[in-house]
């Protein structure tokens, strides 16, 4: 397995979302978290990409991650992502004797007994501390952004974030951003069923064709937000996305469009039908945990062309 790979698969993990009646909806943290923790493990060397131990430091460092990006009603219960982990195809949690999957409830008492390991090409990937870097990071991006600092620096201070000034902060902003591009488009055409969040469109192609008409656009540019998470993006049709990025509509915090006081429509339908577009809803996935965040939101209406 490549990197850009498995990032796209941790981009797509089964986390699940909090239901209305929990306050703002949202996706549920412990997954990624107990990743972060697994791969502090083995860069503090108290683990291996086939033995990551059920213990307190693993435990420990959920704990504290968790407490920085918890929402309402998490509940602090790394023992859960440790199990169910198993279900997105890259993670196996064992009983003591190595060959028994895990399929109980994991206790406290199980603390020097259980583990799990890495599988399917993660175990290879793991192993290299540079790809454990980018992991970690994707993962923030993808789950965290808000907390992108505290969650990389506070719960394992060797990570830390790299001085600007250091040779790795350099090879960092030398490295592409391996699969996130991608991963992030992936993520919001399945949300938003490949439909355009402005005019409707949808045209879906038969998975063989690997063809879509429909874009992910970032609402805060990825450069500026090392923000990848579904709420800071919209599914658009490349020419609403096309006149998103030039600042001539703007999705608003009230979930309708606005438009340019440039456009003219006496100049072209093509202006004629971005006009259109003005008070018009957002057409917006079901899933509430999902709708556009409000900062991004603001910062396109703020971006608008007067």
């Amino acid at each position: 397995m490549l990197l850009a790979a498995a990032i796209e698969h941790l981009y797509d993990l089964n986390v699940g979302t909090t239901p209305v009646q929990e306050g703002a909806p949202h996706e549920k943290p412990h997954k990624p978290l107990l990743l972060m923790a697994a791969l502090d493990l083995l860069d503090e060397g108290l683990a291996t990409p086939d033995h990551i131990p059920w213990c307190q430091a693993i435990r420990d460092r959920f704990t504290a991650r968790f407490n920085l990006a918890r929402k309402h009603n998490d509940q602090n219960s790394p023992d859960l992502p440790f199990r169910y982990l198993a279900g997105d195809g890259f993670w196996a949690p064992l009983e003591a004797d190595g060959v028994t999957p895990i399929r109980r409830q994991i206790l406290v008492s199980d603390i020097g007994k259980v583990f799990a390991r890495f599988t399917d090409g993660f175990d290879i990937l793991v192993a290299i501390p540079k790809n454990r870097r980018k992991m970690r990071e994707a993962l923030v991006a993808r789950y965290f952004p808000h907390h992108a600092a505290a969650l990389l620096s506070s719960a394992h201070p060797q990570i830390g974030i790299p001085d600007p000034l250091s040779p790795l902060a350099k090879v960092a902003e030398d490295e592409p951003e391996l699969g996130r591009s991608p991963a992030f488009r992936r993520k919001i055409l399945e949300i938003y069923d490949h439909q355009c969040a402005a005019c409707g469109l949808r045209i879906k192609l038969p998975a063989a064709y690997d063809v879509s008409f429909i874009d992910a656009a970032h609402l805060i540019p990825f450069a500026d937000s090392r923000n990848d998470h579904p709420t800071n993006g919209l599914a658009l049709c490349k020419n609403h996305h096309w006149a998103m990025d030039r600042f001539l509509i703007a999705p608003a915090p009230d979930h309708h469009w606005r438009v340019s006081q440039v456009l003219d429509p006496r100049r072209s339908n093509g202006e004629i039908e971005l006009l259109g577009l003005a008070g018009k809803k957002l057409l917006l996935p079901q899933d509430q945990a999902f709708h556009p965040a409000g900062d991004g939101l603001e910062w396109r209406s703020k971006q608008l062309i007067a």
